[in-house]
């Protein structure tokens, strides 16, 4: 075999192929222009770098979105040059800088602040109470003029201060929560993020305000924005407790427990310090989100403390829901007004916790029922805002849940009662009920389901994810009305099933990030849609619902249910029931 000729570097760089004829060989010596026909050996090219190894995120835009080999050249890098497409040539200069190196960096200028704290207070003695590795700075007082809060998580020179935290522990705990992320977990809140100030804890809280019964005016929700405690336009309460949900609601979205404890800390005791001069509406409302904080916290005697406390300053004050002074007349009703807004929200969402409560904790209610039919009425009264306020319809839908639970028992115990005879007893009487608030359902659930589509539409996603959730409660106690009778009647069996797979639809389209801002008591309609499926699965009705995966369906609630479970607590309960309906269902 005769020896493999050698290839010229000319030849080699536009793979042609060479016969290795020296000085010069045969496609060079044909070649346009003039070339040098150089033989090096293919060993010394291959170990030789191409160029230098561009740092990752170096590229330009268009060649990483294209995936293209790009020299980072500027103005403009060759690839684009040769497309011809030099100005879409263009660099993320932040791209360079990692989130490791953002993080380093922010960590050293961390530390040196520190240090500067630390030389302040080195006089002062650590007081008892405080975390290790916190450092107490100036006294919680506040300023003789009240500005507006500090918008820096540091002694900013005016206001209050707040104290500077352990940054390495903190980034260590950051860490520990990246590496195990939950199966909810919100990506675009995943990376290592510290807050600049109190303001991105009250902007958190704005945008679970709805969520969480706040429903104040544009001007006031502004000044709780801009961290006001002059109480010129909102009172100083409002911003704390703010501060101090927001606080918690930051934490909670990223994984990040128990980072901030100390400002919390101090959030409660200024909020606590405010709480003599506010008015009664608004302490109803404070005392609620204290007490969503405190079961947020799973402090169960703080919470029932608060909500006992917001009972009382109702019956204190005789709040009750507004009525028109004028003669009834549908035709010549009145739009409420902020103030009224706010009472109606404050009054509702206090009777919603109460209600749920009660409900899902089998404890005694705190408000006396006239509260139920006095909510009921505000429709009457104030229509556009029972079809619009997320607060009210929240509650109004507890309230038909109840109802539905109430009917239910009342019928289980006169079928024990009496047996035989699906008219026999008191049963027309139960009918008599049970029509007039299936129908007042349907309507409902039309209503609220035509307000989730336009908020949705419009891009209003805390509203019609609130809309959502207050949807699946009322569809759930639809659900069951229709089964109560699906024995003896086959249209209430098929909309039973039909609005069973309604709940289920609805709930496909919760996203993982959604569930923060949802409710424990979804957990309590998805148990119960669970055991009517159950019941469909192990004697399903004569030839209804034949084609349905009811299976796969029962997936989709105990998948949510599980999600659900890892956002709130309280869930434990109704998990349990999903998990004992899919066993159950798993050896049919």
């Amino acid at each position: 075999m005769p020896p493999p000729t050698q290839t010229c570097s000319a030849c080699r760089g536009r793979k042609v192929r060479c016969d290795g004829v020296q000085p010069m060989c045969g496609p060079c010596s044909k070649a346009r222009k003039p070339i040098d026909c150089v033989y090096t050996p293919a060993t010394a090219i291959a170990s030789t770098p191409k160029g230098e190894y561009l740092k990752k995120g170096a590229a330009c835009a268009p060649c990483r979105r294209k995936k293209k080999k790009c020299d980072a050249d500027r103005p403009f890098c060759s690839t684009c040059k040769v497309a011809g497409k030099e100005k879409e040539c263009t660099y993320e200069e932040n791209t360079e800088r990692t989130l490791t190196e953002a993080l380093f960096m922010r960590t050293h200028y961390l530390e040196q602040r520190l240090a500067q704290y630390e030389h302040q207070v080195a006089p002062m003695a650590h007081p008892q109470g405080l975390p290790d590795g916190i450092l107490p700075l100036m006294d919680l007082t506040h300023p003789d003029q009240p500005t507006a809060s500090s918008s820096r998580l540091s002694h900013s020179g005016g206001g209050y201060s707040v104290p500077v935290y352990n940054i390495p522990h903190a980034l260590n705990v950051l860490f520990d929560c990246m590496n195990v992320p939950s199966p909810t977990t919100d990506l675009t809140l995943s990376a290592p993020h510290i807050p600049q100030g109190l303001e991105e804890f009250r902007e958190t809280y704005i945008e679970h305000s709805r969520q969480y019964g706040s429903t104040l005016s544009p001007e006031k929700m502004e000044a709780i924005l801009a961290g006001d405690v002059s109480g010129a336009v909102v009172h100083p309460a409002f911003t704390y407790v703010a501060q101090l949900l927001g606080c918690l609601f930051w934490q909670m979205e990223r994984r990040m427990m128990n980072m901030y404890t100390s400002v919390e800390r101090e959030q409660e005791q200024l909020l606590f310090g405010v709480l003599d001069t506010i008015d009664p509406v608004g302490e109803v409302q404070v005392r609620y989100l204290l007490a969503i904080y405190y079961l947020f916290k799973q402090q169960m005697v703080e919470g029932e403390e608060q909500l006992v406390l917001g009972a009382d300053v109702v019956r204190r004050h005789n709040l009750v829901f507004p009525t028109s002074t004028d003669a009834f007349d549908p035709l010549q009703m009145q739009e409420a007004t902020p103030d009224q807004v706010e009472l109606i929200s404050a009054l509702s969402h206090m009777l919603y916790l109460d209600r749920c409560s009660s409900f899902v904790f089998h404890v005694p209610t705190r408000l006396d029922k006239n509260f139920d039919d006095a909510l009921k009425n505000v429709a009457l009264y104030y229509p556009f805002l029972a079809k619009t306020n997320t607060t009210y319809i929240r509650a109004r839908s507890l309230l038909y849940l109840i109802r539905v639970h109430e009917l239910v028992t009342h019928w289980e115990s006169i079928n024990a009662a009496t047996p035989t005879g699906m008219f026999s007893g008191a049963r027309p009487a139960w009918f008599n009920a049970y029509w007039p608030l299936l129908e007042e359902i349907t309507s409902s659930c039309s209503h609220i389901d035509g307000e989730m589509l336009k908020a949705s539409f419009y891009g209003e996603r805390p509203r019609a994810i609130a809309l959502k959730f207050s949807l699946v409660v009322m569809l759930s106690a639809k659900a069951q009305l229709h089964w109560l009778v699906h024995r003896t009647h086959d249209d209430s069996a098929q909309r039973a099933l039909d609005t069973v797979m309604e709940v289920v639809s609805v709930t496909k389209t919760f996203k993982d990030n959604d569930f923060f801002l949802l409710d424990p008591l979804l957990g309590v309609c998805w148990s119960t849609v669970a055991k009517i499926m159950m019941d469909i699965i192990r004697s399903p009705p004569k030839g209804i619902g034949e084609e349905i995966s009811w299976t796969a369906a029962l997936k989709a609630i105990d998948k949510s249910t599980k999600k659900l479970g890892h956002e709130f607590p309280f869930v434990e309960e109704s998990l349990q029931v999903v998990s004992d309906v899919m066993r159950i269902v798993e050896v049919q």
